[in-house]
């Protein structure tokens, strides 16, 4: 299934559709857009969306960023659904400041992607099964 880019960016971000639920099947957030983060190790979802649906909290942990700044954070364990997959037990940090979740390694690294920027489009071709 194709995933259109995230035109608020220019140029336009690559993006798939994902759903956020905590592992116990509780609530489940509605679809809504991640962008494909590549240099992000970790999964981030905005605090507002794991509050929504009262997501359980895992550990704290210290994190990093780009600039070089460690800040502790919030980790929470979620099942991802991205196209027809779910991603069991995602470990995700719990953004206070943004509003839009990044997808990172910790999510890229279990799906094959076609990124194709000049049609603005990304497919997830398939789950990695192991």
């Amino acid at each position: 299934m194709s995933n259109s880019h995230d035109g608020e960016y220019f140029p336009a971000f690559p993006a798939l559709d994902i759903g956020l639920r905590t592992p116990d099947g509780g609530q489940t957030q509605k679809m809504r857009s991640g962008l494909i983060d590549t240099g992000a190790d970790i999964t981030l979802v905005p605090q507002t969306l794991l509050d929504e649906i009262e997501a359980p909290e895992l550990d704290e942990v210290r994190l990093r960023s780009h600039w070089g700044e460690s800040i502790t954070v919030t980790t929470y364990l979620e099942d991802l659904q991205i196209s027809a997959e779910i991603l069991p037990g995602v470990e995700v940090v719990g953004d206070a400041i943004g509003e839009k979740v990044l997808l990172g390694h910790n999510v890229l690294n279990s799906l094959v992607l076609l990124i194709d920027g000049p049609n603005e489009i990304t497919d997830v071709l398939t789950k990695r099964l192991s």
